[in-house]
């Protein structure tokens, strides 16, 4: 006889079931064939699909969260933690274009969302405090800049500018981190845009 999953082992599977797929083109019955469980099962841990997609989701968008701080932690320079925590996990956050298409229509999935992006950007506020405060990075209003980056978030998620610019949503998000860190204008000094903020000499 096969040996019941543990309820960690169910929970991984149905996190890679709906993280890549999405939720719009499964139903319940859909999702517990899959799984090789009994609908029930499903129902006891949310009431809806909906429900069950959006809390995975968040469960995947507080691990893509944290692992942004771990690696913030590894760097000793302020400035350097704040490129490595924006890139983390740039890679959609842990969630494929289907999925991320599908919370983003649904109600409780765009907040979702938008709860985890306000988290974001108040991590890189206390980020950038400290990197002004060790004189590595110019010295701008941390909730202004942070607030830029949450705005910027809103439009570079939506599937239309995607579209229409051909790009993926981590590569937008890379894109735009690369601005944030480097600037827009060309320094003769360096002869090229690096991937790293400067740090003080």
């Amino acid at each position: 006889m096969p040996t019941r999953r543990t309820d960690e082992e169910f929970a991984h599977e149905l996190t890679r079931l709906l993280s890549t797929e999405g939720v719009s083109s499964l139903t319940i019955g859909e999702i517990a064939r899959r799984m090789r469980c009994s609908r029930r099962r499903l129902y006891e841990i949310a009431p809806t699909k909906e429900a069950l997609f959006v809390g995975i989701c968040r469960d995947v968008l507080a691990d893509n969260l944290e692992r942004g701080f771990a690696a913030a932690r590894r760097e000793s320079d302020a400035a350097r933690a704040v490129s490595a925590y924006l890139h983390a996990a740039l890679n959609t956050s842990g969630l494929s274009k289907a999925a991320l298409a599908d919370l983003d229509a649904i109600d409780s999935g765009r907040a979702a969302f938008d709860d985890y992006q306000l988290a974001r950007v108040r991590g890189l506020e206390s980020l950038l405090e400290a990197g002004m405060r060790q004189g590595l990075m110019a010295p701008h209003n941390p909730r202004l800049v942070s607030e830029a980056i949450l705005g910027a978030a809103h439009r570079l998620r939506n599937q239309q500018f995607l579209k229409e610019t051909g790009l993926k949503i981590g590569d937008a998000f890379s894109e735009f981190y690369e601005i944030i860190l480097n600037g827009l204008l060309c320094r003769a000094d360096t002869g090229a845009r690096s991937s790293q903020p400067h740090a003080g000499r």
